[in-house]
């Protein structure tokens, strides 16, 4: 992996995605670039801005590996990599980090898991869970969109479709915090063994669940991958069925979470805009479109170079590391007209790259989409006049992919 800059690449010095700065507003930094490919020092990586050049790496997986995309973000500690390998705890690469041919063999039969007969049939369990959620703050004057609504349903609803026991749900979301941190984020040494304590748990989680549903299969998407194993063990190993969970219980979540986040902050900053879709619901769709093009809860993604190559100008060395500045892809000039302006009406939102491109589209971009659309249209017919509350200042998880207000205080009437 290179950790210097190519001769004749820009360079940023000042460029730090985790810096308090960048997660407080990463749209300032952004309208301060001008090169469309540079380095940046401080997490060593290229930066690809523009819209065509990220679609480009997207298309080009041969060139552009995934191998980076769930790797370590900081160097870990010898003793946190030691807990990640030792004790029979023997980590499988996730569908996202993988290249062909490994990856279609296991994209395939998490698609067949995931199908949209299963999806569909989701429907009524997202909107009678969301009721739910939402009795519980029943007659409040404020509340915390996401602890009430936007972290809890996702979650709830991922691991059901999983198969995991409900009793086991907030064990989960704690292991999925850590995972973040441990991927995307800097962690400090003293927290990195700490960390892949709960990262080797949580493998082991996800292998044992197998194991359990081989002994009583039930209907969920866990059983379905053990079905397809058993029609052919060598295509699909219990090993990687247990792989294809550990993507989905994160996945699956963590940034349906940051949509729902972001598509009612974003809405609500324009009270007219909240009143035409409580008026319209027939909008949310687009808002939930327009939300992924506009500030996306996946801001970042990574690869790095097999090759040689030009990008955008820029002659790149094998092993180059990129992170795909997705958030700023879909603010670019050359690709969306107006881009800086939040559109409910705008006719081509939907050609974002929030879900990714090509080989690694997102597998569960739909089922993303309908949580958010039913999620938003529920809080809609209750709270027609729902507004943030003034004066709030937000926080971000300190990590380069994902983005969403950790906290959203809305009030329920004007």
């Amino acid at each position: 992996m290179t950790t210097a800059p190519a001769s004749g690449c820009p360079v940023d010095e000042s460029f730090d995605p985790l810096s308090p700065e960048f997660l407080a507003d990463p749209f300032t930094v952004m309208a301060k670039a001008e090169a469309p490919v540079f380095f940046a020092p401080s997490i060593g990586y290229y930066v690809v801005s523009r819209y065509k050049d990220v679609e480009e790496v997207f298309r080009n997986p041969a060139t552009y590996s995934a191998a980076t995309a769930q790797a370590p973000l900081a160097p870990l500690v010898p003793e946190a990599q030691q807990i990640l390998l030792a004790s029979g705890h023997k980590p499988q690469p996730s569908m996202s980090s993988l290249d062909e041919p490994a990856h279609a063999r296991l994209r395939k039969p998490a698609a067949r898991a995931f199908s949209m007969k299963r999806v569909t049939a989701m429907i009524p369990a997202i909107g009678a869970a969301a009721a739910q959620l939402l009795d519980a703050v029943r007659g409040e004057p404020e509340f915390d969109l996401v602890a009430t609504l936007a972290f809890p349903l996702p979650a709830n609803i991922v691991f059901s479709l999983m198969g995991v026991p409900e009793q086991d749900y907030a064990q989960l979301k704690q292991w999925c915090g850590y995972r973040a941190a441990l991927s995307w984020g800097r962690p400090a040494p003293e927290d990195q063994v700490e960390i892949a304590t709960s990262m080797a748990a949580y493998r082991r989680y996800m292998r044992n669940l197998v194991d359990l549903k081989v002994a009583a299969p039930g209907d969920d998407m866990a059983s379905d991958l053990v079905a397809i194993h058993d029609e052919a063990p060598d295509r699909l190993t219990l090993d990687e069925i247990a792989s294809i969970l550990f993507t989905l219980s994160f996945a699956g979540h963590e940034t349906t979470t940051g949509l729902i986040t972001n598509t009612v902050r974003r809405l609500l900053e324009d009270p007219a805009r909240w009143d035409e879709i409580a008026d319209q619901p027939g909008l949310i769709p687009q808002a939930v479109e327009e939300t992924l093009r506009y500030d996306p809860s996946v801001a970042v993604w990574r690869r790095v170079t097999t090759r040689p190559v030009t990008l955008a100008g820029v002659d790149l060395p094998e092993g180059a590391r990129l992170y795909l500045w997705l958030a700023a892809a879909g603010r670019d000039k050359a690709a969306f007209a107006d881009p800086d302006r939040f559109d409910l009406h705008r006719p081509d939102a939907e050609r974002h790259l929030a879900f990714g491109k090509g080989l690694h589209f997102c597998l569960g971009a739909n089922f993303g989409r309908l949580e958010a659309q039913i999620a938003i249209a529920e809080l809609a017919r209750r709270y027609p006049r729902l507004r943030l509350v003034p004066d709030q200042e937000f926080t971000f998880h300190p990590n380069i992919s994902f983005r969403g207000p950790q906290v959203l205080l809305v009030r329920t009437h004007p």
